[in-house]
């Protein structure tokens, strides 16, 4: 995997976990938008990362 690509997984992490880390847990829109986009983020690195060929 691609210096790139753990680096975007790694922010994809840092966006689940960041509502409970900084505090805003309680608010659920923003909660739930960090959720579901740090969950794209990483589907979509991990299936761009096994899709692309290794140079």
């Amino acid at each position: 995997m691609k210096w790139n690509h753990v680096v975007l997984v790694i922010l994809g992490v840092w966006l689940i976990i960041s509502p409970w880390i900084l505090g805003y847990s309680a608010l659920n829109l923003p909660s739930w938008n960090n959720v579901l986009m740090g969950a794209l983020i990483i589907i979509f690195t991990l299936w761009n990362a096994s899709t692309a060929k290794e140079q």
